[in-house]
């Protein structure tokens, strides 16, 4: 595990906002080049996106080779999914859809070795140098991993405080989309009432010391939310980013 470039991350992001982008390539070479560009993290995406286990092992190499800390969000909270994700030696897991207490408890659990969870054991991964870590070195880095739990319906806003209890995560993470889309208005992000409820959830992580992250698609909103108190910012997504670079070359052509 990449000891360094871990705890590097989590010392800048206690303090201030970090900045990344969400991942649905299936190039690890486009992943190694966003990390050059300066990027805190990238989120390699399993639940919206296309990409392997296979590649996602290549993903995480090439993130850690230009200095930019991978995160996998899986599919859900599935407990051999987290621990595969962990396992290609990312730095940390990201869980979508958490709306109980159970399921941010059965998250950690998956995503942490005893005595703080019960994540399946096999050393001979990338994550453990493939065998040649030592063991009780592997074991405490890989519980030091970030934990990022997404709240993102009506459900989990409902279950927030119960939630807000559960130990192990570090992160707690609002996806405005799937929020919008839980209150009957799909996309309209900038509604004043997911605005309003987005600022409600961040009080409640603020009061408990939680770190709060989100996701934007625009330059204004990664301001906004640095203001708000966000220290997990996650812009849009690399193809689109990809897209919109192109378009606005062709615009000044």
């Amino acid at each position: 595990m990449s000891t360094n470039l871990l705890q590097d991350f989590k010392k800048k992001i206690s303090h201030q906002a970090c900045l990344g982008i969400f991942s649905k390539t299936t190039d690890s070479n486009l992943v190694e080049a966003a990390g050059y560009s300066g990027l805190d993290f990238i989120i390699l995406d399993q639940e919206h996106g296309t990409v392997t286990l296979e590649t996602l092992n290549n993903h995480v190499r090439a993130a850690k080779i230009s200095n930019l800390f991978p995160i996998i969000r899986v599919k859900g909270v599935d407990a051999h999914a987290i621990g595969a994700a962990l396992d290609t030696g990312a730095l940390g897991v990201q869980i979508p859809n958490i709306a109980t207490a159970e399921q941010a408890k059965a998250a950690v659990q998956a995503a942490r070795f005893y005595p703080k969870g019960m994540r399946g054991v096999c050393r001979f991964v990338n994550a453990a140098q493939f065998g040649t870590q030592p063991k009780d070195q592997y074991f405490d880095q890989a519980n030091q991993s970030v934990v990022i739990l997404q709240v993102e319906g009506v459900e989990g806003i409902q279950n927030l405080d119960a939630i807000l209890e559960v130990p192990g995560f570090d992160i707690l993470f609002i996806g405005p989309y799937d929020l919008s889309q839980s209150i009957g208005k799909p996309g309209q992000v900038d509604s004043p009432e997911v605005l309003s409820l987005m600022q409600q959830i961040a009080a409640k992580a603020k009061a408990k010391g939680i770190l709060l992250g989100a996701f934007s698609d625009t330059i204004v909103r990664n301001q906004s939310l640095k203001n708000e108190g966000f220290n997990y910012i996650a812009h849009s997504v690399d193809l689109n980013i990809f897209s919109i670079a192109l378009s606005q070359i062709i615009k000044k052509d």
